[in-house]
């Protein structure tokens, strides 16, 4: 297993977002939030930083954030199915932060859905904390989201 931090020359923009998009698409429970043509968009953009995680050359997992003056938000966190349940949200999690340390990131935020309680259990252990509600923020089906947030350093 070998966390990789993705930059545009390393891979097709396109296969990847396809990569992605399928991991999503069969670990959420809802499937995935973003289309294949919203995750090629996000890793074109300057500002979005991604970590990928690969088993055998395989991407089975990965975390998606952008970054924002010193404050990171958390797009999306997936597992490939097959690989769930072996701590490997938790190894992106942590190398994320340790990363937006290195950048003096001051802050992270994510939001979760409020009934992925799986979800907000690893974030709690990860030192993230509940901030708020935000109302009907997804769809399909609508749903309340927590707002959550960690200080990456003093």
């Amino acid at each position: 297993m070998n966390v990789v931090f993705y930059k545009k020359n390393d891979f097709s923009i396109s296969e990847l977002a396809n990569q992605l998009w399928a991991i999503c698409e069969e670990s959420y429970e809802h499937g995935s939030p973003w289309s294949t043509q919203q995750f090629e968009n996000d890793l074109n953009q300057n500002h979005s930083y991604y970590l990928l995680l690969e088993e055998e050359n395989t991407i089975v997992g990965f975390v998606g954030c952008n970054l924002i003056l010193d404050e990171a938000e958390i797009t999306n966190v997936a597992t490939a199915k097959a690989f769930q349940g072996k701590g490997y949200a938790r190894k992106l999690l942590h190398e994320l932060i340790v990363q937006m340390k290195e950048q003096d990131i001051f802050q992270v935020f994510l939001e979760v859905r409020c009934s992925n309680h799986v979800a907000q259990n690893l974030y709690k252990s990860e030192k993230f904390r509940s901030l708020g509600i935000r109302k009907s923020y997804y769809q399909r089906p609508c749903e309340d989201a927590v707002i959550m947030s960690a200080k990456v350093r003093a």
